[in-house]
């Protein structure tokens, strides 16, 4: 599984999003988890390819440049373009997860 060739650790999370492709309108996603390269999100009627380039959005955050790196039916794997920054990496965990809510 693509998760296994991971460069770094992810942090689990529940973070409400969305993305866009410049062929459709944007889609609302559950961002699983989380890295400053990338996040793991849930689409339950995904159409992306591999190598689809979209823009990724979280709350107030974005759009952020992605790539699709991999997609198992409704999970996909997105590397962004430029690493975030370590402090917006941290807000988005501490201020924007929603796990104890769920």
């Amino acid at each position: 599984m693509s998760e296994n060739n991971r460069r770094e650790e992810r942090a689990v999370v529940q973070v409400a999003g969305r993305y866009r492709n410049r062929h459709g309108p944007s889609r609302d996603i559950w961002i699983k988890d989380i890295s400053e390269y990338g996040c793991r999100f849930y689409d339950k009627f995904s159409i992306l390819e591999v190598g689809s380039e979209i823009l990724v959005g979280l709350g107030n955050i974005g759009p952020i440049p992605a790539e699709v790196k991999w997609r198992e039916q409704s999970t996909v794997g997105a590397q962004f373009e430029r690493p975030l920054h370590p402090s917006v990496l941290e807000h988005i965990i501490r201020e924007m997860d929603r796990r104890e809510e769920a």
